[in-house]
């Protein structure tokens, strides 16, 4: 088990070598370290980060300490993106950073904005936009797709989506929800952002 030499913080939850390694592959591929909640769905992979990080946020914290002291190029943590972007939560942060890096010049993406202000107060997300083309974008950051949670936080965090779900099938507009089980397969999550830039260029020119 690897633990850093300087480490004073007494604890007997500390990441393995392959700990360390799924952690600094994971953030380089997201372009953000993970938090413990994409880490559930790793698999057995995952499983003894999310049992530090479910010890406290302290035990979670050294893990990212003691990557970074070995691989000092790993990006930042936190909600702000790589462009200065501040966003509500990591998932957001990641798919934004993700479109942003792919989006082309004439796209703009949105935070918070109402999906119909002339219907209801209700905001979306994401908001992908070029000429009068847009593609609502929901990042459900508490739960995978299977919609189980685990703690208050996270019910919470699903009923504020559901009630958004309803206002978009009361409106009649599909948005693409980006559940917390997609963060962990990275390559399946690029591949949906490069489909909705190519989908939503192909829509704003045959418009």
């Amino acid at each position: 088990m690897f633990r850093s030499s300087d480490d004073p913080t007494p604890s007997r939850f500390h990441p393995t070598e392959a700990d360390l390694v799924t952690y600094r592959d994971m953030a380089r591929v997201l372009g953000a370290p993970p938090n413990e909640a994409i880490c559930r769905y790793l698999g057995a992979t995952g499983q003894h980060l999310v049992f530090i990080g479910e010890s406290g946020q302290r035990d979670w914290a050294r893990v990212d300490a003691q990557a970074r002291a070995r691989w000092p190029d790993l990006p930042p943590t936190g909600t702000t993106a790589y462009d200065g972007m501040v966003l509500e939560s990591l998932p957001e942060r990641i798919v934004y950073q993700i479109l942003r890096s792919m989006a082309l010049p004439d796209m703009e993406i949105d935070l918070h904005q109402p999906i119909m202000p002339d219907v209801g107060p209700e905001k979306a997300d994401l908001t992908l936009r070029r000429r009068d083309a847009v593609c609502f974008i929901e990042v459900i950051g508490c739960c995978g797709v299977n919609r189980i949670t685990r703690n208050d936080h996270e019910r919470r965090g699903l009923e504020r989506f559901e009630r958004r779900e309803a206002f978009y099938r009361r409106v009649g507009i599909p948005p693409v929800s980006i559940f917390l089980d997609l963060l962990a397969r990275p390559e399946e999550l690029k591949g949906l952002c490069r489909s909705l830039v190519e989908r939503l260029s192909g829509d704003a020119q045959a418009g």
